[in-house]
């Protein structure tokens, strides 16, 4: 049955506020967290959201915004065709069904070139903190000057690019720990208990 009203705004809505978003190019994206297609059915108004490792993703779609969003966004499509595994995925005896039947109301879209990579990798994030480590240290060097300091320059460049080194990779190795996270959740894993090494280590 088609849906005559949406009770949200956007193309989709994160019921469990995770987080998840188009790949945006020059940003910092992570893996787990970018939705990289999605398989419509325009006559039903029904959406199964996908990762870049093809792990179904938990959106519930808004059928008045999704063409929109497909429309700008899409790079390559397949007709006839749902894609997407893992534990939000379409189930096997449905899928099986459908493919008996046939899948013409079904269309998959890619979206947005993701060819520049995802922080999880490091030689992405390497990149990304060279970029940024560049902006730090010309940042202090005109603080440096700006404020008069009568410290040696190059020490007290050093120091601030170290700083925000350290402090990029404490954000790089908790994001990654999310991200793994994520992609357990996304494949119907259970993680281990919150405070079981805790309890292990007394």
């Amino acid at each position: 049955m088609k849906r005559n009203y949406c009770p949200f705004k956007g193309p989709f809505f994160d019921s469990y506020s995770i987080g998840f978003r188009l790949y945006q190019p020059g940003e910092i994206n992570w893996r787990h967290r970018t939705i990289a297609g999605v398989s419509w059915n325009g006559e039903e108004q029904e959406a199964f959201f996908f990762s870049p490792d093809g792990l179904v993703l938990p959106l519930k779609a808004n059928p008045w915004e999704l063409p929109e969003l497909i429309r700008k966004n899409a790079v390559r499509r397949e007709f006839s065709s749902v894609h997407g595994s893992g534990y939000f995925a379409m189930s096997e005896s449905r899928l099986a069904s459908l493919k008996s039947r046939g899948m013409t109301d079904w269309v998959t879209y890619w979206l947005v070139d993701q060819s520049a990579g995802f922080a999880n990798d490091p030689a992405v994030w390497q990149r990304i903190t060279d970029e940024d480590l560049a902006v730090e240290k010309t940042t202090s060097e005109r603080a440096h000057k700006d404020m008069r300091l009568t410290s040696d320059l190059n020490g007290y460049v050093e120091e601030c690019v170290a700083q925000r080194r350290e402090q990029m990779d404490a954000v790089h190795r908790r994001r990654c720990i999310e991200d793994s996270k994520i992609l357990a959740w996304l494949k119907g894993e259970t993680p281990p208990p919150l405070f079981a090494n805790a309890q292990e280590a007394t």
